[in-house]
Order: C-alpha cells, then structure tokens, then sequence
C-alpha cells in the first residue's frame, strides 16, 4: 500500500508542469500527515515511503551519526527525522514554520521514544542559525523556497552538506524550476528515487569564493 501512493499521486498529476506538481504533491503529503497523526498503527505504512529514500540520502551525503542534522520542513509526522534517528543513531533537529505541525510532530517523536534522538522546534529558515549543521535536508514544500536557500548558504559552514529534495524532468535531472540553485551552491549529485515516482534529492555545497 505504502509503496503504491507515491505512484498513484504521480500518476494523477503526470501532465503537470513540475511546479505544478510539487504543488499538488505538497498538498497531498500534508494532508496524508494530518490524517495519519491519529492512527498510530498506520505510521509504519507512511515511513516506508520515506525509507529507500532515506537511505539513498545517507549514501548520498555520506552521513554519520556524529553529524549533526537539520530538517527544514519536518511535518507533523516527520518521518525522515525519525528514519535517520533509527538507521545510524544520529541527532536530529526537525524545524516548521507551522505551530500546530510542530506540536503534532513533539507528540510524535515522544511515541517513538526519540526524544533523546530528535528535537522538534518552531522556527523560520528565513533568519535560522546554520552554523552548527553538518547536514541540512531541506524539503520540498518550504516556502519562501529561494529566501530560504539563500541563508542557508550564508550561513552554513564550508564543509556542511544540504539535501535539496525536488521533483524531477523527464530526464531526472532539474526541473527548469529549480535551476536557480546552481547560482547559489555548487551542485554534487542527483539520486533519483525510482520507489518515489519523479522525486530526486540532490546534494548541494558551498560555493567558495
């Protein structure tokens, strides 16, 4: 069932421009959230999901579990944050502009018995500390999307690695929505998520002067 929803959420929307489709995705994604927020036995359905995926990004940035992480946009059921918790045992700060998001994420973790694990905060990227961050995984659905990249890479440290998680072209590359970015990092690589119909995660740097 998990594996069918990303598939049957891509199928609907397959004639959509790509911004259109991160759009209708992000919708539906936090509604799926909210809904699932009172059913516990179905959490493990949502994570699956997000597993290949996560593990995909581990390889792809080279994660450790003495990295400290940050997720911009963890959701009320931020299941990447608990993901990554579980696979290396790494310390996690999920962060969301939306309070009630934010308290129905707290309450999640405590399920989970993570909190020794994951730290849920209210915040705005747009003016969030960076500097302490080995990796940044940023989601989709943030907004404001250029605002908020731009500080990270401000602020973040020379070394630190962000996962920018988008929607593919046809040719799972960037979609011509997300070229901006080539302007503020230095792009790595791209891993196509094949489970996840067009999503890709790509691993960004820092750009040296």
């Amino acid at each position: 069932m998990a594996r069918l929803l990303p598939s049957l959420i891509y199928g609907i929307s397959s004639k959509l421009k790509p911004y259109k489709l991160k759009k209708f995705s992000d919708k539906i994604f936090i509604f799926i959230e909210n809904f699932l927020l009172n059913f516990y036995n179905l959490h493990r359905a949502y994570l699956d999901i997000y597993d290949d995926m996560t593990d995909n990004e581990i390889k792809l940035a080279n994660i450790s579990k003495d990295d400290k992480i940050l997720h911009i946009g963890c959701g009320s059921l931020p299941a990447s944050c608990i993901l990554i918790a579980k696979k290396i045992g790494a310390s996690i700060t999920g962060i969301d502009n939306n309070l009630k998001s934010v308290k129905y994420a707290q309450l999640c973790i405590k399920k989970y018995n993570l909190i020794d694990k994951i730290e849920i905060k209210f915040s705005d990227a747009r003016n969030f500390p960076f500097e302490k961050f080995d990796v940044i995984f940023v989601s989709q659905g943030i907004s404001p999307q250029k605002k908020i990249l731009k500080n990270i890479a401000n602020k973040m440290k020379n070394n630190s690695r962000i996962i920018f998680r988008s929607i593919s072209n046809k040719k799972n590359e960037l979609n011509k929505n997300d070229l901006f970015i080539i302007d503020i990092f230095k792009m790595d690589k791209i891993v196509h998520h094949k489970e996840n119909g067009p999503l890709i995660s790509i691993l960004l740097c820092k750009k040296q002067n």
